[in-house]
């Protein structure tokens, strides 16, 4: 008799169970897209707190910038909209420094931004990478008495179906009054330091 009892038991659990399993199945909400935390480098460039968060180091603010750069100019070029663009747009201002802002007022910088991806795209052009020189190779010194930092950055592109073109650019940076390092300008270099 006993053992009669516990199977009942065991019975009365396993269907207890099972409906409980089904409810929950039943009743379950399915995420949707809206719902999933995956953080894409685009929703994490264009909501980053830079001023919160800003980078410590010359060569940081550079990672940061080229990280838009890439994005900008990368293979994911053409599905950036325009309020995306100009989001990431006023996200590389963040790390631009005063002088540099006032001598490229905002809606000129993004009509010249729109014009250089239009022609990137009618060249059928891709960033595909973008580095920063080492520390040991970042120039530390005083331009008229201020803190400034030249730093290297390698860009690889590829136009159509030609080869890798690599571009040098040399980056000034600026230390500002709050201590953080702003680009104040940059230009084209030939060859580099690789």
């Amino acid at each position: 008799m006993k053992k009669k009892h516990v199977g009942i038991i065991i019975g009365v659990i396993a269907a207890i169970l099972i409906v409980v399993a089904f409810a929950y199945v039943a009743n379950r909400k399915p995420k949707s897209v809206e719902d999933t935390p995956e953080i894409t480098e685009l929703s994490e460039l264009l909501n980053k707190n830079i001023e919160s968060s800003y980078p410590s180091t010359p060569r940081e603010v550079q990672k940061l910038y080229n990280r838009y750069i890439l994005y900008i100019y990368g293979e994911n070029n053409g599905s950036i909209d325009e309020e995306q663009l100009r989001v990431l747009c006023d996200q590389m201002r963040k790390l631009y420094d005063e002088e540099l802002l006032e001598n490229n007022p905002a809606d000129a910088h993004f009509l010249s931004l729109q014009q250089e991806l239009f022609a990137y795209r009618q060249k059928k052009r891709v960033m595909l990478q973008a580095n920063v020189c080492d520390t040991n190779d970042i120039k530390m010194e005083k331009i008229q008495g201020e803190d400034c930092a030249r730093v290297e950055a390698t860009y690889f592109i590829k136009e159509g179906t030609q080869d890798f073109m690599r571009t040098y650019q040399e980056f000034v940076l600026r230390k500002d009054a709050s201590g953080n390092w702003k680009i104040l300008g940059f230009h084209k270099r030939q060859g580099g330091n690789a």
